[in-house]
């Protein structure tokens, strides 16, 4: 198997890591409290062609595949975990939903002002009372004349507060076998009915806005209907494979992060007459890291080869986004550990990462949700 980059894809990389370092990484701990800065940077990314490039369903060719979509996903996140959120998780999975299994008419629409960076996008499928348990999914959608009429709550949606427009998964026929009670539809922003909570404050990641999204009869016409109904747990079973490779490129990004903060303050910080890197205690710290982010990186390059050509790949997913993700929890803690009492301090780079990192255990399937993939993957359904 050849583990190196192409060409292309390194240089890819290589820029495109110069443009996070130049225009998102200054931002990184100022958008904590400003969403004026969160649309800046969606409109910086959108103007070098972040949003294009991440969809690989346009061209089936390795510049546009998911191995090299991860490439950007890690570097956006290393240089702001916030930004990656709202930009990858909130607006990329909804404009690669339409892009999957819109109409040419739906795709016409809402692609163009998603990938421009002129709006913000919304998955919502997680509920109250169900998160990756679809079949326990409540909010409803009934045919009613000329509308369909959505009624529940979806909670947790990554850009609720802002998004223009959202993809929302409501039951159609509940009486229908599990795979096939399902719809997706395109709601958008001003709809009767359709409102937003205000948005959470949360541990980590606080420049990326989460709330509560809010149905009360609101009538979405046929047009609104993405892909055909009754097809909407297989559509989320798709989305929620891309959204978890995406939480494992969160993680990775988090994780290479804390490694370089790590690294740069072992080299600068003094005790007893020299760097604290000459410290058995702190080399082998990072060391350890490096193995951590090293391992990581390969078991996400090959979730998204098998994502690629077609093959099953929610296994391999699963163990991707497992272990970065604590691996990533585990990077900044020691990352932390490494800064001492610099580390603690509200502010400091190493502090922020480790509120950020702890999303990458809980988002789009907690570990423990994936160890039972990975279980279930090895002992059968029964299990």
């Amino acid at each position: 198997m050849n583990y190196e980059l192409s060409r292309e894809q390194a240089e890819f990389k290589k820029s495109f890591r110069e443009f996070c370092d130049r225009e998102i990484s200054p931002y990184s701990a100022e958008i904590e409290s400003s969403i004026s800065l969160l649309r800046e940077n969606c409109r910086r990314l959108a103007r070098e062609g972040f949003f294009i490039s991440l969809f690989p369903e346009k061209r089936r060719d390795r510049a546009r595949s998911y191995q090299t979509s991860i490439l950007a996903w890690e570097e956006l996140a290393r240089a702001c975990p916030s930004t990656f959120l709202s930009c990858v998780l909130g607006t990329t999975l909804a404009a690669i939903s339409v892009c999957r299994f819109g109409t040419a008419e739906q795709r016409e629409q809402h692609l163009p002002p998603l990938a421009a960076g002129e709006k913000f996008g919304a998955f919502a499928l997680t509920e109250p009372q169900a998160g990756s348990d679809l079949a326990g999914l409540r909010t409803s959608a009934v045919f009613d004349k000329d509308n369909y009429l959505l009624n529940g709550i979806k909670a947790f949606a990554v850009n609720g507060p802002l998004a223009e427009i959202a993809v929302v998964f409501a039951l159609t026929d509940p009486a229908s076998p599990p795979d096939r009670k399902m719809s997706a539809f395109l709601v958008e922003k001003g709809a009767p009915g359709f409102s937003a909570g205000l948005s959470l404050e949360k541990l980590g990641a606080r420049g990326a806005p989460v709330s509560d999204l809010r149905f009360e009869n609101c009538p979405v016409p046929p047009d609104g209907l993405l892909g055909v109904q009754g097809q909407g747990f297989q559509m989320a079973r798709q989305m929620k494979e891309v959204g978890r490779l995406g939480y494992a490129a969160y993680s990775l990004g988090i994780a290479q992060a804390c490694l370089e903060e790590a690294v740069q303050y072992a080299r600068k910080r003094q005790a007893f007459g020299r760097p604290i890197a000459h410290f058995q205690e702190v080399s082998f710290k990072v060391a350890d890291m490096q193995m951590y982010v090293d391992t990581g990186r390969l078991l996400l390059y090959y979730a998204a080869w098998r994502l690629d050509e077609g093959l099953e790949a929610g296994t391999d997913i699963a163990i991707a986004k497992l272990f970065l993700s604590e691996a990533a929890t585990w990077c900044a803690s020691t990352a932390v550990q490494i800064h001492g009492g610099h580390g603690f301090l509200k502010g400091s780079s190493v502090e922020r990462l480790y509120r950020d990192a702890k999303l990458g255990e809980i988002g789009e399937g907690t570990s423990e949700m994936q160890r039972r993939t990975i279980a279930r993957s090895l002992l059968g359904e029964g299990y």
